[in-house]
């Protein structure tokens, strides 16, 4: 058996059409569908995923949002993808509330500096899974803006670097 969810053609489909959703501007619908996926699936941490992302980012549902990027971390924390998004999010989340930015949003109990230090935990968490290159500047630009917010800069000595990929 695998440590983690692998999905079915359907749960993939199902997730494309909520995808299809989203781009198309359907945030709700798109929320309702991917509900009633993992309803079905519901270690998909893709799909888990997306929702926490679009109920941080689309709705500032923030306690909501990040009770689901938790799990989505607890479900497919060995895909660094998740682990980025998930540290985004937090980080994302920390900037609203430090600067008092966006608007009402639902609350988190938890400062800035706790989420903070949580999404520098998932982004080096992200660094050492074996990201893509792409995704490695992504996560060294997020760990710098995590760095200029709280004043504390990041190691790279923190950071076991892997073999380089064959090409």
């Amino acid at each position: 058996m695998p440590d983690h969810f692998e999905p079915t053609n359907e749960a993939s489909a199902a997730l494309r059409a909520i995808m299809d959703h989203h781009s198309r501007g359907e945030i709700d619908a798109a929320l309702e569908a991917a509900e009633a996926l993992l309803e079905r699936w519901p270690q998909y941490a893709q799909a888990r995923g997306y929702l926490g992302q679009t109920l941080v980012t689309r709705k500032r549902r923030f306690a909501d949002g990040l009770a689901e990027l938790d799990r989505a971390v607890e479900d497919g924390g060995h895909d660094p993808y998740i682990l980025f998004t998930s540290g985004w999010c937090i980080e994302f989340v920390a900037n609203a509330i430090a600067k008092a930015r966006g608007g009402p949003h639902q609350p988190v109990d938890a400062t800035p500096a706790v989420l903070y230090a949580r999404a520098r935990a998932l982004f080096l968490r992200a660094h050492q899974s074996d990201p893509d290159e792409a995704l490695i500047g992504d996560i060294e630009d997020m760990l710098d803006v995590v760095a200029n917010a709280t004043g504390e800069p990041w190691d790279e000595t923190e950071i076991t670097k892997s073999a380089p990929r064959p090409r």
